[in-house]
């Protein structure tokens, strides 16, 4: 289950990476460019769906039992961001994904892999290194060299192991909402993190090298495969531009670049975020900007890799300050519905957006029901029609 996470720091989660043996399998070859898609990735993150099969309240629509799958499905979702941990079993393991893959495939979706290089959560607020290598190789006193052959071997041994299970994957992210660090690499100053130039010379120039070794792990076992580098700054060009202009300076393949958006964290700046002030309007208004200027000046396409909006401003737990709305979409059943659809409308009429995944639509848990898809008893709601209104897909 999602776990608690200071939202001073937060974005929001997501994303996975596994330990797992694979028998042989011949890796793919011949790369192929990146090209514009013809068509656009409409996705979820759904990877809850085999851990809630077992619920008492069972998904709906009206008074209809649904499969979660099949049902975006025909709403016209044709991708599914795939979380992997590093871990060996359980949920969001790389059996547990394997078998959530082959699921979604039979249905015509293509996966988007997130591979976490970590054992839990990591995201903008945490950035563990995975608790086996942590124990098995004392990760933390291992040189960048020494890292870098353990991730490269383990991202090759999982790719080669979705190879081997039939899985294609065609898009591969490494890490998720890497503004700070990844894989035990984390700046915990709260004031350096945002201090630019000691980013680019301190945690990121060592974040750029994991990251290139698990690029070159999947690469090995699939050379046909395009990259993601995902971070959670949709409300600061400037960091944002600087996180991406660094990785690709160092040498790190990106065909995507990747950006979390929760507009109704209120999140405008990180300094007043911290000091608990929010602003939806705003907050979605810099997203817009934040966008365009980076596919403009660093000349990639963005996949939007988490969103979500709530229906109701009583949102308990963690994310109880994702209550600020944005102006003209009020926080109930239908504004939540009426901001998808101009949302999806909007990201549909732009060139630079390849694609978009809404976090955990199927999650109706107290903690996450109101940004979730379905009420707290399994009910669709109605922004779940969103997708389909929209002739956005084939």
């Amino acid at each position: 289950m999602i776990k608690k996470i200071k939202i001073s720091l937060v974005i929001i989660i997501l994303l996975t990476s596994a330990n797992f043996q694979v028998t042989s399998v011949t890796p793919r070859d011949e790369p192929i460019q990146s090209e514009i898609q013809e068509e656009k990735m409409l996705g979820i993150d759904a990877n809850y769906v085999s851990a809630m099969k077992d619920s008492i309240f069972r998904w709906r629509y009206g008074f209809t039992p649904i499969d979660i799958y099949s049902f975006f499905r025909n709403k016209g979702v044709n991708y599914l961001r795939l979380r992997i941990f590093v871990k060996e079993e359980g949920q969001d393991s790389l059996t547990y994904a394997t078998n959530t893959a082959r699921i979604v495939q039979t249905l015509g979706m293509k996966c988007s892999v997130t591979l976490f290089l970590s054992s839990d959560w990591s995201d903008i607020g945490k950035q563990s290194a995975p608790e086996t290598w942590v124990q098995e190789h004392d990760w933390y006193n291992l040189s960048i060299e020494q890292k870098c052959e353990i991730i490269r071997n383990y991202t090759k041994t999982t790719t080669l192991h979705l190879l081997v299970n039939s899985i294609d994957a065609d898009i591969y992210e490494i890490g998720n909402e890497i503004d700070y660090g990844i894989c035990g690499i984390f700046e915990d100053d709260l004031t350096k993190r945002e201090n630019i130039p000691w980013m680019e010379n301190t945690t990121w120039n060592d974040m750029s090298k994991l990251i290139k070794a698990g690029i070159e792990g999947v690469q090995s076992a699939d050379a046909t495969s395009d990259f993601i580098l995902h971070v959670a700054h949709w409300w600061d060009y400037n960091f944002s531009y600087a996180f991406f202009k660094k990785m690709i300076d160092s040498g790190v393949k990106l065909d995507y670049m990747g950006l979390s958006f929760y507009p109704s964290s209120g999140i405008y700046n990180i300094t007043k975020a911290l000091m608990g002030e929010g602003n939806g309007t705003l907050s979605q208004q810099l997203f817009f900007e934040t966008t365009e200027n980076l596919s403009q000046n660093i000349g990639k396409q963005i996949i939007i890799s988490e969103y979500a909006y709530p229906s109701s401003s009583f949102i308990i737990g963690p994310f109880s300050s994702f209550n600020h709305e944005v102006e003209g979409y009020p926080l109930t059943k239908q504004g939540q519905k009426e901001w998808l659809i101009d949302f999806l409308r909007w990201t549909s009429e732009q060139s630079f957006i390849a694609g978009t995944f809404y976090f955990s639509p199927e999650f109706y848990v107290f903690i996450w029901a109101p940004m979730s898809l379905f009420t707290y008893f399994g009910r669709a709601k109605p922004a779940i029609d969103a997708f389909d209104e929209l002739f956005y897909c084939e």
